[in-house]
């Protein structure tokens, strides 16, 4: 068991309940990260991660930054250390002060970034994930109330993407009913309604695409299927596919990916986010 644990953004963002460990261990959350915090995009909740940071901090969590004192020739001569974001840079000078100070087996930092652990493990310091350190017995028993908000926060980033999901299936749904219809629906406006109807209905989809970008990257990403789809259906002969097929194949594939571009920044901030990444190899070295 470490002296110190210094607790990453991913961590605090997908498990803030790592943050009710506030009775007999020292959590450390540098200054970086409580910067970087204020700028992060956290979906489902609005302000809940905040709210429990500043719950924590109140009961004991440390906030600490690294020395102005400190070396730091291996940012220069460590290709590890290059690959590092501006707070894993503090959260890594951080931890090898301490280590400097107390020895290497006296901190360990908490994060699921493979970059920062890396370098600590080129270092001699330890890292574990949120995970991990949430599932040590010897942290001892979890301050109440803190555990209940952040508990909270994560039933409420389950709802949000269970309701995303739903929604983004029945839009996705609705389209493909217009979409087969379309010549119904042509045949019944007029040049001038058509005209009309297009901005206001670009201005509706960018608002939901900002504030359900969750949902809106599902329905992006059928309607990028549909759209490729639709050279397939109702026949098709690749003898006779020519450069608009070619290029309806190409723009529903690119639609595909944006929509799975929208469904990775709907997921940001949320727990989910990590198994996101993972299961496109997005975090691959």
């Amino acid at each position: 068991m470490a002296d110190r644990y210094i607790i990453d953004t991913n961590v605090i963002l997908q498990h803030p309940e790592v943050l009710a460990r506030t009775g007999g261990t020292k959590l450390v959350i540098p200054q970086a990260v409580l910067e970087e915090l204020q700028h992060a995009r956290v979906r489902g909740v609005r302000g809940g991660v905040r709210d429990v940071l500043a719950e924590a901090i109140g009961k004991g969590v440390h906030v600490a930054s690294p020395p102005a004192t400190l070396k730091q020739e291996w940012l220069v001569s460590d290709r590890n250390a290059q690959r590092l974001s501006g707070a894993d840079i503090a959260i890594a000078q951080l931890a090898v002060d301490y280590a400097e100070r107390m020895g290497p087996q006296a901190v360990s930092v908490v994060t699921t970034d493979r970059a920062l652990a890396k370098f600590l493990s080129s270092k001699g310091i330890a890292s574990i994930t949120g995970a991990e350190f949430l599932s040590e017995p010897s942290l001892g028993k979890a301050d109440n109330e803190i555990e209940v908000t952040a508990k909270t926060i994560v039933s409420k980033q389950r709802r949000y993407v269970f309701i995303s999901f739903v929604l983004g299936a029945i839009a996705s749904l609705l389209g493909k009913v217009a979409f087969s219809k379309i010549e119904y629906l042509i045949s019944t406006i007029s040049v001038w309604g058509t005209l009309v109807a297009l901005p206001p209905l670009g201005v509706l989809l960018f608002w939901c695409r900002e504030r359900f970008r969750f949902s809106y990257g599902i329905f992006e990403f059928f309607v990028g299927m549909m759209i490729a789809y639709r050279v397939f259906f109702p026949n098709f002969n690749y003898s006779q596919v020519g450069a608009v097929d070619a290029i309806q194949i190409l723009g529903g594939l690119y639609v595909m990916v944006r929509g799975l571009d929208n469904i990775g920044k709907g997921l940001e901030g949320t727990r989910f986010e990590p198994f996101w990444r993972r299961l496109l190899q997005l975090d691959a070295p």
